[in-house]
C-alpha cells in the first residue's frame, strides 16, 4: 500500500484565518465610534493648556523679574507670545544694533507676524490650525487699542493680572471657555456645546 502523506496539523486553515478577521473587524467596527470621542477636542485643549501654562510662566517672570509682562495672542494668525517691554537702546556703542539691520531689510525676521506690540518675545508658539477665537473679553485699555490684532494680558509684578475670558472653538462648532482670576491667576477653562 502506498502511504499517504502526513499533513502537518499545526498550521491553520483558511476558514480559521477568515473567520478571525471577520472578528477583528466586527470588534473595530464596534469600538471605533467609541475611540473617536477622544480624539475630539484634542486642538482645544492643548490650546487650553498652552495658555494656561504660558499664562503661569509670565506671572512668575513678572514676580521674578519685578517688571511687567505681556501674554500675546494675535487672533488673526493664532500666535501666542509672551514677554517684558522691548528695550529701545539709542547709545552708539560701535557695535551693529539687529533690530536697525531688520529695519533696514538687510536681515530677514523670524517669519513670525511683525506686530509684536514692543513685546520682547521670550516664549513663542503657533496654536493647533482650524481654530478661531469666538469671543474675548476683558477690561479695554488704551495700549490695546493700539494693537487690533493682538489680545494683550498684562501680569503684573504683584502677582495679579487683567481678568480676561476667552472662548475658542474648532471647525465642528466645539468652543472651550478659559477664564482667570486676576488674583491669583489660576485659569479655569470648560468645554462648551
Amino acid at each position: 500500500m502506498p502511504e499517504h502523506p502526513q499533513f502537518n496539523r499545526r498550521a491553520f486553515t483558511l476558514m480559521e484565518v477568515m473567520l478571525v478577521i471577520v472578528i477583528v473587524a466586527i470588534i473595530t467596527g464596534i469600538s471605533l465610534p467609541y475611540f473617536s470621542g477622544t480624539l475630539k477636542g484634542a486642538g482645544l485643549k492643548t490650546t487650553a493648556r498652552t495658555i494656561s501654562r504660558m499664562s503661569r510662566y509670565a506671572r512668575s517672570m513678572a514676580i521674578m523679574r519685578e517688571e511687567v509682562m505681556t501674554v500675546a495672542l494675535n487672533h488673526e494668525t493664532m500666535e501666542i507670545f509672551l514677554g517684558g517691554e522691548q528695550v529701545q537702546t539709542n547709545s552708539a556703542d560701535g557695535e551693529i544694533d539687529q533690530d536697525v539691520l531688520k529695519r533696514l531689510g538687510y536681515k530677514d525676521d523670524d517669519g513670525t507676524s511683525g506686530e509684536t506690540a514692543g513685546i520682547e518675545k521670550e516664549v513663542h508658539k503657533i496654536l493647533p490650525e482650524g481654530l478661531t477665537i469666538r469671543e474675548f473679553d476683558k477690561e479695554w485699555t488704551e495700549e490695546d487699542d493700539e494693537f487690533p490684532d493682538l489680545y494683550l494680558i498684562r501680569f503684573f509684578p504683584n502677582g495679579q493680572c487683567e481678568k480676561f475670558e476667552i472662548e475658542i472653538e474648532d471647525k465642528r462648532g466645539v468652543a472651550i471657555r478659559m477664564e482667570n482670576d486676576p488674583i491669583s491667576g489660576k485659569i479655569t477653562s470648560e468645554f462648551l456645546q
